[in-house]
């Protein structure tokens, strides 16, 4: 008797129960279902006069399809920033929110830097100079991006900070962006598949590169732009990490502190070499002369024309 009540509740429920979840879940990711529910989300402005629209930002929802928040981008600008007499930054929006322009009017360069929309928030409240001609670097106030330019304004990436790096804007006394000559150091590489395995390679660093100076800190960024990679990356870090080389190296060794050191990517070991260390500490005592560029970025809302 007892058999028989387990095999009709598993014909009259189970069974079922499972067959319904299988259709629920078979139907739901049907072509026909995706192509009739792609877009519904994503908004559709209107044209208006004298204003693009751009968006910013892009949402992926739980249901996989993607949104797009949508701006107004008004045809209005303002001077934000003056590197020099030939050389400034506009920003194009209207309440100091928008696309950064990079300007130098002696070498004909005029580049909108699409990759970043600042916000009001969003612009360094820190102070900030430039005195680098081909290293252009405009960090974001929050840290969450750096637009940075190799080739003089012609081009502009967008550089990151790592997380463990970042610090409030509070924290930063000043950004500075310079030219510097290049440096070729050595680190551990490796082939397997040649049969090569470990060896000693050499890597050149560019030296045009910018740097966050805080308080007790340095956040230096790494300048090893990778030929596997179709654009150069960026990618600043702390100062205090890698400072007490000769300790934190023995620990590497001994099989501690690995996966600290590592986080810094294959090239590790190139944050130990004491030229590179003694660059990045020397940092802080750059000389700012002769400079004729502003100390801040600023904006004043209702200012643009």
């Amino acid at each position: 008797m007892k058999k028989r009540l387990i095999k009709l509740l598993i014909c009259c429920i189970v069974i079922p129960g499972g067959l319904w979840a299988f259709i629920i879940n078979f139907g739901s990711n049907l072509p026909q279902r995706y192509e009739e529910t792609k877009g519904l989300g994503i908004p559709k402005p209107g044209p208006r006069e004298g204003y693009e629209i751009i968006y910013p930002d892009m949402i992926r929802t739980n249901d996989r399809h993607e949104t797009a928040s949508f701006y107004y981008l008004s045809e209005k600008r303002q001077v934000i920033y003056r590197y020099d007499a030939d050389r400034y930054l506009e920003l194009q929006g209207e309440n100091c929110e928008g696309l950064i322009w990079y300007h130098d009017q002696a070498k004909n360069i005029h580049t909108r830097i699409n990759k970043v929309f600042f916000t009001h928030d969003r612009l360094p409240k820190f102070d900030y100079y430039n005195p680098g001609k081909d290293y252009i670097g405009i960090p974001t106030d929050d840290m969450s991006a750096v637009p940075f330019s190799i080739d003089g304004g012609k081009t502009f990436y967008v550089g990151e900070v790592t997380s463990f790096a970042a610090k409030p804007s509070e924290q930063v006394e000043r950004f500075i962006g310079v030219d510097d000559s290049p440096l070729t150091l050595e680190f551990s590489d490796s082939d397997i598949k040649k049969g090569l395995g470990y060896f000693k390679n050499k890597i050149t660093i560019s030296g045009n590169t910018g740097y966050f100076i805080l308080k007790n800190d340095v956040l230096f960024g790494d300048t090893v732009f990778l030929q596997m990679f179709k654009y150069p990356q960026q990618t600043f870090h702390s100062l205090s990490g890698v400072i007490d080389t000769k300790k934190n190296i023995d620990l590497y060794l001994k099989g501690k502190n690995m996966s600290e050191i590592q986080q810094f990517g294959s090239y590790w070991e190139i944050y130990y070499n004491s030229a590179y260390i003694e660059r990045i500490t020397g940092a802080r005592n750059i000389k700012l002369e002769p400079y004729q560029g502003w100390d801040k970025i600023r904006c004043e809302i209702g200012a643009e024309k």
